[in-house]
């Protein structure tokens, strides 16, 4: 699992620094292409099936055009916000789908995890920081994305197991490649393909798919009680790579309100009110 937030983390950070020189539009299309080819590859190799009964279910329509959406919100953050801020927020995901199971899904949700809920998205404010120097609006692209996340999630867990993860991956990268497609008259026209973004694009996609396989691995793998709360170590991986490659700046009250979201969502997983498999 920590290797996968590790790949997710620097995943963000090449889309960051691709969008220097070329459109989201273009990053997410090309990005979305290497997944689409490397699992493609991986399912023909496999023996695989890509189009399957479930996969043109309502439900799993929804979860790809979910996850399109995500995709779309939370690039502009990285990219209009900042890393570290985005990555931030991103890790209210867990608690975002407890909340929506409890309104949409009418799960039962005790007192004790409506504190917790409540106190993590107190951190998140305290990570936007509203009506402080230090406030960027973009970061509110950030927290539509954890809605889309977390409703990416919910109808995740109502998914058949028979789909392979391999397909499942396949298709979340198609939505990548589709938030690309569906963005391009809003960023400009395309930008020439340079040695240097070709490496940066391999880097990418040897992280982004590497790091679904190893949280599949993970969570298949072990207990999902004891595996779940190392998914908040991408928040590391991001603030390192932030500060070091974009010279972003991390503030106490940054740092506070992530310690809230991360001890409220693991505090959530530990008693049982999150154990659920996710894969972003």
């Amino acid at each position: 699992m920590t290797a996968a937030m590790a790949g997710f983390a620097v995943e963000d950070a090449v889309i960051k620094q691709l969008s220097y020189s070329m459109p989201i539009s273009q990053v997410l299309m090309l990005i979305g292409c290497g997944g689409l080819l490397s699992f493609g590859v991986a399912a023909a190799l496999a023996r695989l099936p890509l189009l399957t009964p479930e996969v043109i279910t309502p439900w799993f329509v929804v979860r790809t055009v979910s996850e399109l959406a995500s995709a779309i919100l939370f690039v502009i953050a990285i990219v209009y916000a900042s890393l570290s801020t985005s990555s931030a927020i991103l890790q209210a995901t867990p608690l975002a789908v407890s909340l929506a199971a409890a309104l949409f899904l009418k799960q039962h949700v005790s007192v004790r995890q409506w504190i917790l809920i409540m106190i993590g998205f107190i951190g998140v404010l305290c990570v936007i920081q509203p009506g402080l120097a230090g406030f960027k609006p973009a970061a509110l692209f950030a927290v539509l994305g954890v809605i889309f996340l977390a409703l990416r999630d919910a109808i995740t867990r109502s998914i058949s197991v028979s789909i392979p993860a391999i397909t499942v991956s396949f298709w979340a990268f198609f939505a990548l490649f589709m938030a690309g497609v569906v963005t391009v008259p809003f960023f400009g026209d395309f930008a020439p393909i340079t040695l240097q973004n070709l490496g940066l694009l391999l880097i990418s996609t040897v992280a982004g798919t590497g790091a679904y396989v190893s949280v599949v691995m993970a969570t298949r793998g072990g207990d999902v009680a004891v595996v779940a709360p190392f998914r908040y170590t991408r928040l590391l991986f991001a603030l390192g790579l932030a500060v070091i490659l974009f010279d972003e700046e991390v503030n106490a009250m940054m740092m506070f309100g992530s310690s809230l979201i991360i001890g409220s969502g693991i505090i959530m997983m530990v008693s049982g009110g999150s154990r659920r498999k996710q894969i972003h």
